[in-house]
């Protein structure tokens, strides 16, 4: 006689296969009833499950979980548009968790799902905490960051560092030297932590011979009401920066509105340029740094998939190009053109 398979044992407890391999499982979508009954006519039919079959079905649910921050809205749908057109031929769907502040982070890191009911989760933007790290791991889900990179997981990022100083060094070409930063936090709870931008910028004006000086430098939020607040004071200074760059172009509309607001000319009394390259920006004349944010998530959610594939795989760090634009908020040096940052993809 043959040994019975998953087949047997779905078609003897009255279920689908599905049913039997999340319960072999031990998936928590199934009834305790429906657990009971398929467990006992597995023993009963003497139904001992090898590795391959286990591997094969694997409780999957088919739906990956993205956690992502509401408060760089259009950076986060770009990433997701990116996700979204990376998964378009595979069976998963997406649940999608949004976090405005630390306490809703904190609970939605919490309540992260379990097996049976993702299979792997996407991090955007957000500094993973070691209890999320350590859920995941218990828990046997593979977990890719976006945006941000944690030595034990795979990531995919921009060098950062790189972009920034590629802006600043435009600015310091074009013959400023007062040049001010209206920057953002690493961790966007923790305001007190400098990014990478900043890093980019302190070490632009130190090649350049520049001084930095403190009072240039605002960390603020990522709204345009941040940005307009950040520039109202660099503008009160006795002497204030003849450039600015921001880490966003949502804090750079806002550094443009409070220009305007105070009668100065830009690009002639201060140079702007900012971050991302959102859609808004090229219809302003912006002077930006592109990031590839659809890129990011669909080179993300390739590397979930091929962790899912493959979960002994080693984690990859992908870390790709970012470009400079330059627009009429900055001006430009005769014949000067886009160019790429020395950032390059390691995948």
């Amino acid at each position: 006689m043959r040994n019975p398979t998953i087949r047997d044992v779905a078609r003897e407890a009255g279920v689908g296969i599905g049913t039997v391999s999340r319960v072999l499982s031990g998936s928590p979508l199934v009834a305790e009833t429906t657990r009971a009954h398929v467990w006992d006519v597995a023993r009963r039919l003497a139904y001992h499950p090898s590795s391959a079959a286990r591997a094969l079905p694997r409780g999957r649910s088919h739906v990956l979980e993205i956690i992502v921050p509401l408060f760089t809205r259009f950076f986060s749908i770009e990433v997701i548009r990116g996700i979204e057109e990376a998964l378009a031929r595979s069976d998963y769907s997406l649940v999608i968790r949004s976090v405005e502040d630390p306490g809703e982070r904190n609970r939605v890191f919490r309540e992260a799902r379990r097996p049976g009911q993702v299979d792997g989760g996407l991090l955007v933007s957000l500094t993973p905490t070691r209890p999320l790290v350590a859920h995941f791991r218990t828990a046997g889900l593979p977990l890719v960051l976006i945006d941000v990179e944690y030595s034990t997981l795979p990531s995919v990022t921009v060098d950062h560092e790189a972009a920034a100083r590629l802006a600043v060094q435009h600015l310091i070409g074009l013959g400023h030297e007062r040049i001010a930063l209206v920057g953002r936090a690493e961790d966007p709870f923790t305001l007190d932590v400098p990014d990478a931008r900043q890093r980019g910028y302190l070490a632009a004006l130190q090649e350049a011979g520049i001084q930095p000086r403190p009072e240039y430098q605002r960390t603020t939020d990522y709204s345009p009401e941040a940005g307009n607040a950040a520039m109202e004071r660099l503008l009160a200074l006795k002497r204030p920066p003849t450039a600015v760059f921001c880490a966003s172009d949502a804090q750079a509309l806002g550094v443009l509105e409070a220009a305007r607001r105070r009668g100065r000319l830009v690009p002639e009394d201060v140079a702007v340029v900012g971050y991302n390259d959102v859609e808004v920006a090229q219809y302003l004349g912006l002077t930006t740094v592109r990031i590839p944010m659809r890129a990011m998530g669909q080179r993300g959610a390739e590397l979930l998939l091929r962790t899912l594939e493959e979960p002994e795989r080693p984690p990859d760090h992908i870390r790709l190009a970012a470009e400079l634009v330059v627009r009429r908020t900055s001006g430009s040096l005769p014949g000067q053109r886009n160019q790429r940052s020395a950032a390059q993809d390691i995948a």
